[in-house]
């Protein structure tokens, strides 16, 4: 669907003239072709050596520690009567005549680990059991589509953390035939290895979107159980914490607008050098696959759009969870 495609606000004049003639693979030397059985993709790596990221996820559970409404029967109100009262966390209502039974649960849950239980508890957020997991456990994913609905996924841009440094991967669709390979690659190669989801309103579009696809390829979605109905779940077998949720909830009035590039300058105070709107993503593919020499400059501004948007969602956790 041609969709507010507008590129006053676009340069392309000058990425056509300053990338005319030259083939992808040169632009992005840091790329290998991956060959599956059912087809083929170009594959960009990114080692990002000097990341300067930190994400403790064992603040969570201190931060759930405190929260004493998890606890049932107690809410807002007699838990500032509590904290008056010199309660400080769960472990100080085992003591707690009417509140012990209910808060050895909860703490049996924390101790275990028992993330799926502890988030239908209505005052547990997907964030908050985050110190269920290892880092090496969190999927940072986000997904560029040539529309909106039953269009096909041109790139899955994939970032995670491997030996303390973190690196994006970005499966890119040369042809559309090659959307089949990298479904394909990543529910066999991919998902298996990681816990958790981490995306900037996935859970609204991109898992949707890719569970759709894998049914539309495999007549299957690996990212729900066998119990479970196609098309009325799209994930119960990961945790899936939605950055784009998780500020509006913690920075609730603080912006107008909580989209990726705003959250990008008001919270992590930088600009990324890529100013491609994410509604011209499909009619830069379309343009390129119609004249590639004249227009490979659009598939750099696609690629690196999608790069920046995993660059930026571990530093934006990172602000979450250092926020009391």
């Amino acid at each position: 669907m041609d969709y507010y495609y507008n590129f006053e606000s676009l340069d392309i004049t000058r990425l056509v003239e300053q990338y005319r003639g030259k083939k992808i693979e040169g632009i992005f030397p840091n790329h290998e072709i991956v060959s599956v059985e059912t087809g083929g993709f170009m594959k960009i790596i990114w080692k990002e050596d000097n990341f300067l990221c930190n994400l403790n996820l064992l603040r969570t559970k201190k931060k759930m520690m405190r929260n004493l409404k998890t606890v049932y029967y107690i809410g807002e109100h007699i838990e500032r009567q509590l904290i008056r009262r010199g309660v400080k966390n769960l472990n100080d209502l085992i003591a707690h005549l009417k509140y012990r039974n209910s808060a050895r649960e909860i703490l049996g849950l924390i101790n275990n680990r028992d993330y799926k239980k502890l988030c239908y508890n209505r005052y547990i957020y997907d964030l908050d059991v985050l110190f269920c997991f290892n880092i090496e456990d969190l999927l940072f994913l986000d997904i560029e589509t040539l529309g909106l609905y039953d269009s096909p996924i041109i790139i899955v841009g994939l970032g995670f953390f491997k030996n303390e440094k973190f690196e994006i991967h970005q499966y890119f669709a040369r042809d559309l035939e090659d959307e089949i390979a990298i479904c394909d690659y990543l529910r066999s190669e991919i998902l298996p290895h990681f816990k958790t989801f981490i995306t900037y309103n996935g859970k609204s579009f991109d898992i949707p979107y890719i569970a759709n696809r894998f049914l539309y390829f495999f007549d299957e979605n690996p990212m729900i159980s066998d119990n479970d109905v196609p098309y009325e779940k799209s994930n119960t077998m990961f945790h899936h914490v939605d950055l784009y949720w998780n500020c509006r909830r913690k920075f609730r009035g603080q912006f107008t607008s909580y989209k990726l590039t705003k959250m990008e300058e008001e919270l992590l105070s930088w600009k990324r050098g890529n100013e491609l709107p994410s509604n011209l993503v499909g009619v830069c593919y379309k343009k390129y696959k119609k004249d590639p020499e004249r227009y490979v400059g659009l598939i750099k501004e696609i690629i690196e759009h999608n790069y920046y948007d995993l660059y930026s969602m571990p530093l934006i956790l990172q602000k979450i969870l250092n926020c009391e």
